[in-house]
């Protein structure tokens, strides 16, 4: 049953999201990327650092990294002007953050303690 799920999965395309982003010179631009993530470099020459990783990433114009886990990345140029890049994720990923994000808030107000009521 797994071998015919993961064969409809990598069959199958998922709807994508793409993000874009202009990044200044000199600006650093922070991130959290799905599990999946391609970063792609639209105009100038980018600078990345992945966490946990022991180099950095050059990307030329037209340059792809793939991310294959959940990653928190820095995004910076050397170039003289605006950097364009894009982000593409799963759209159902994307989701999954959103709702993450929301499971998180609703917890930290269920911790809240109820005003009490008082009989005068």
């Amino acid at each position: 049953m797994q071998n015919l799920v993961q064969h409809i999965h990598s069959n199958v395309r998922l709807p994508k999201i793409t993000y874009h982003f202009a990044v200044e010179p000199g600006e650093v631009f922070y991130w959290d990327c799905a599990p999946g993530s391609e970063v792609r470099t639209l105009s100038e020459r980018v600078w990345l650092t992945r966490p946990d990783c022991d180099y950095d990433y050059w990307l030329e114009p037209g340059g792809v990294l793939r991310l294959p886990e959940r990653e928190r990345i820095r995004i910076s140029t050397d170039a003289g002007c605006t950097a364009e890049i894009s982000v593409t994720s799963d759209y159902f990923g994307a989701l999954a953050t959103t709702d993450r994000w929301l499971d998180r808030l609703v917890s930290i107000f269920r911790c809240r303690p109820r005003p009490s009521l008082r009989h005068l």
